[in-house]
């Protein structure tokens, strides 16, 4: 109970001072008005042609295996225990937003540009929060987004929250975790190699990107 009090405590001095109570209000705004827009932009990747068609995979020697229930354990597990570890810091959940977004615009410049046709044995990745609040099923096949590849948004992110950490030995745990669902989506054909190996490179140039933006302010 002190614990939950001590944070509510930091919580409500942290937004009474003004500078801060903005920045999480229009980071909020902001946030939920570009995921909106990622939706419908997913919705349009859908249905463009994919001129690069389908990357032949060196790593697809396997036939696909469905790893969606781990997949999805070991990435809300590693963002609540991430949200959770760091309550006590405001601005650091904050800021993990706003990368956030960061990634998101880097994504749809991505898919807008590299617009690869998914494998035919792709297993579709089954997230009940992500096809609830993000993903759309497709009228033409009855699935949910298949074409949202270059780059790993999963792979991504998770690599983003285990190098935002200090502490070293969880840093080194999550990396091992951001590893386990990048072979595990390869596994799947959820996402080609390539989607996987080049992913941590956008978050560190959103994380870096995101660092000069706060340092002109």
């Amino acid at each position: 109970m002190y614990v939950i009090i001590k944070i509510f405590n930091i919580w409500i001095n942290f937004l009474f001072k003004k500078k801060y109570f903005l920045e999480f209000f229009l980071t909020l705004i902001f946030s939920f008005s570009f995921s909106f827009l990622f939706r419908r932009f997913l919705f349009l990747v859908e249905s463009w042609d994919h001129s690069l068609g389908v990357f032949n995979d060196p790593l697809f020697f396997l036939d696909p295996i469905n790893l969606s229930q781990p997949i999805f354990i070991i990435t809300y597990f590693s963002f609540f225990f991430y949200i959770f570890y760091h309550l006590n810091e405001p601005i650091k959940l904050i800021n993990l937003i706003q990368i956030i977004v960061i990634l998101l615009s880097f994504r749809i410049v991505s898919l807008y540009f590299i617009r690869l046709d998914a494998d035919p044995n792709m297993i579709v990745l089954q997230d009940p929060i992500l096809n609830l609040f993000v993903y759309q099923i497709n009228p033409q096949t009855g699935l949910y987004n298949c074409h949202d590849l270059f780059f790993s948004g999963h792979t991504a992110n998770l690599f983003l929250l285990s190098i935002l950490y200090t502490n070293k030995k969880l840093k080194y745990f999550f990396l091992i975790l951001t590893f386990i669902v990048g072979t595990c989506l390869i596994l799947q054909r959820a996402h080609y190699s390539i989607d996987v190996v080049f992913a941590p490179f956008f978050s560190i140039l959103a994380l870096v990107l995101h660092r000069k933006i706060k340092n002109i302010r």
